[in-house]
């Protein structure tokens, strides 16, 4: 058995958009845990250690942006990356956002590009 690249925690209400992820994750040699919203994302992520966090920002119950507000102290601070996605064109919040160490990827987004930003944005020491 290899050892795992790392831990992603995708939070996002899409189900086939998690499950093409997850599948891409595991076969590149990750481990990957899904929460379908906002809230219950951040219930599972008081059990959690991510390398990564990868948000939608549109979802039921608390979208992406509060999401962010609560993971910013405590992941950032640990050097944690956060990637949202959106469907969204560009608003002027994204800048905010992006200030603050998120990134953001508009979607539709090629699986193969966002892989290679999750192997570049863990291989930062």
């Amino acid at each position: 058995m290899t050892q795992s690249k790392g831990l992603i925690f995708i939070v996002d209400d899409d189900l086939a958009l998690q499950t093409v992820l997850d599948y891409a994750l595991r076969h590149a040699g990750y481990d990957v845990v899904l929460a379908p919203d906002g809230r219950e994302g951040l219930e599972m992520l008081e059990n959690l250690k991510p390398d990564l966090v990868i948000s939608d920002i549109m979802m039921p119950n608390m979208d992406g942006v509060e999401v962010f507000q609560h993971l910013k102290v405590r992941l950032q601070d640990e050097g944690i990356p956060i990637i949202f996605m959106t469907a969204l064109e560009r608003k002027p919040w994204f800048a905010d956002l992006e200030a603050e160490g998120a990134a953001i990827i508009q979607k539709p987004f090629e699986v193969e590009w966002l892989m290679g930003m999750i192997d570049s944005a863990l291989s930062m020491p």
